[in-house]
């Protein structure tokens, strides 16, 4: 799963950086965004977990938890969002 997401994000990037496709490429990484929220959205509800719960079990704030669940792709969400994927066993 993890290894679809990255592949999802790199496709993004070389359609954005080779292919001057910009409309294209935002488009990509809109979908990618929604399929990581999802994946790990239902994997929450199927182990009766809430975002407040990876937030305490990870140690960081809801609102990390958040922006790394909807997509964000700074180094500290791309960071928790590994974190988030062994707990909930999506690795």
């Amino acid at each position: 799963l993890i290894l679809y997401h990255k592949y999802k994000l790199c496709n993004y990037l070389y359609n954005f950086l080779y292919k001057g496709d910009e409309k294209m490429a935002e488009q990509q990484l809109i979908n990618a965004a929604h399929e990581i929220r999802t994946s790990i959205k239902k994997k929450l509800i199927e182990q009766e977990m809430t975002q407040n719960d990876l937030a305490k079990q990870l140690d960081v704030s809801k609102m990390y938890i958040s922006r790394a669940i909807n997509g964000d792709v700074s180094p500290r969400s791309i960071k928790i969002r590994k974190q988030i994927y062994k707990v909930l066993g999506m690795e």
